[in-house]
């Protein structure tokens, strides 16, 4: 792979990877496949268009996409490099695996519970599980963006 087109895969990468570590701060957007079915809506309006576009459900795949290239055609040389590409690589292959096998099921089943005053213990456990997948995910996106931001920094600065 010749270096503009490295160093284009890399832009990309770090900004879908930054866009997608820092999702949690644009509120309703989906930013993955199937994050729009983890959007409580409880008055019934409906979801901002602009906020949730198909083109947001692009950017974890994109950033999966260009991190594997990176690891697999990036050019040898610096090991280190290929190593936290590939490290960004499979913690965001885990956020698009937790949203899309663990988020937005617990989601659906949570909305198909029937309403009532007092939680029930299995909601409780739902809602506590979901905790725990945002926690993870949301540390694999983080770190995926770290190891993006240091593999571009080492390319930089390696002769």
């Amino acid at each position: 792979m010749n270096r503009t087109i490295e160093s284009a895969l890399r832009f990309v990468n770090l900004t879908s990877a930054g866009l997608l570590a820092g999702s949690l701060g644009f509120g309703e957007a989906a930013l993955v496949p199937g994050w729009k079915d983890e959007l409580p809506r409880e008055d019934g309006r409906p979801l901002d268009p602009l906020k949730t576009a198909n083109w947001f459900d692009a950017i974890g795949p994109v950033a999966l996409g260009t991190a594997v290239t990176l690891a697999i055609a990036a050019p040898r040389g610096v090991p280190a490099r290929r190593l936290l590409d590939s490290a960004s690589a499979v913690a965001l292959a885990g956020v698009l695996a937790a949203t899309i096998m663990v988020t937005v099921p617990i989601n659906k089943e949570l909305d198909a519970q029937p309403a009532s005053d007092y939680p029930s213990d299995r909601s409780q456990s739902l809602v506590k599980n979901w905790g725990r997948a945002h926690a993870v995910r949301t540390s694999l996106g983080i770190g995926a963006f770290v190891c993006a931001v240091a593999a571009s920094n080492i390319a930089r600065h390696a002769k």
